[in-house]
């Protein structure tokens, strides 16, 4: 999101007119890490945390190296479809394994193509999976479009994934703007961690609670 120039009022004149807001403010729990998603600061964040997180271990310097460079690619993919920032967590919850991340995303429209409707965003997301649960929810920071979804890697996926993925996906308008915000978290799901993703799903929308736009 772009700072906006704010108009002056000129006293006995009509009103300034509204603007966007020039950020957003988003709490996230305690131990989730944070990427900027800028070329010139995420690797040395990315070599950061690889280090402090794998310094009790006995990872070798090949398995630090390939871990940073797929938080490096996905920090590259994420930032070349808009993304702003992104946040991972990998803790051990009573001897249980919680990995989980979060990107957030500025949705720009075509230049001369209107934004659409968020309702407009949730019929394609029907369109697109049958299965998936797609609704429009009241948030404190407006309404927004929810996709939850879980999808399973391609058999020939370059990483070796063979876990599927749950997702959670909420767009919301920016007010007085044509863009949007995209809060899209998604955290690895084997069948034995099922009830886990039920439970992490429901901590995802209480993060997406907690967005402000702000002036």
């Amino acid at each position: 999101m772009t700072n906006p120039s704010h108009a002056e009022a000129v006293t006995g004149g009509p009103e300034a007119p509204p603007v966007p807001p020039s950020d957003y403010r988003l709490a996230v729990p305690e131990g989730w890490e944070r990427v900027v998603l800028d070329p010139d600061r995420w690797p040395h964040r990315i070599d950061k945390l690889v280090n402090r997180g794998l310094r009790r271990t006995k990872a070798t310097p090949q398995l630090k190296a390939a871990l940073a460079d797929r938080l490096r690619k996905q920090a590259e993919d994420a930032h070349a479809n808009g993304g702003v920032e992104m946040y991972l967590v990998n803790q051990v919850i009573g001897q249980v394994p919680v990995s989980a991340g979060l990107v957030v995303t500025v949705l720009r429209p075509p230049p001369d193509t209107a934004a659409g409707d968020l309702s407009d965003i949730a019929l394609s997301l029907r369109a697109r999976g049958a299965a998936d649960d797609v609704t429009m929810v009241d948030l404190p920071a407006g309404p927004a479009a929810r996709h939850l979804y879980r999808r399973r890697p391609a058999s020939d996926d370059p990483d070796g994934n063979k876990v599927p993925v749950t997702h959670l996906d909420l767009y919301f308008a920016v007010p007085q703007s044509d863009q949007r915000l995209l809060l899209s978290f998604s955290t690895p799901t084997p069948p034995s961690m099922e009830p886990l993703a039920d439970a992490l799903v429901t901590l995802f929308g209480s993060i997406a609670r907690t967005l402000q736009w702000m002036a």
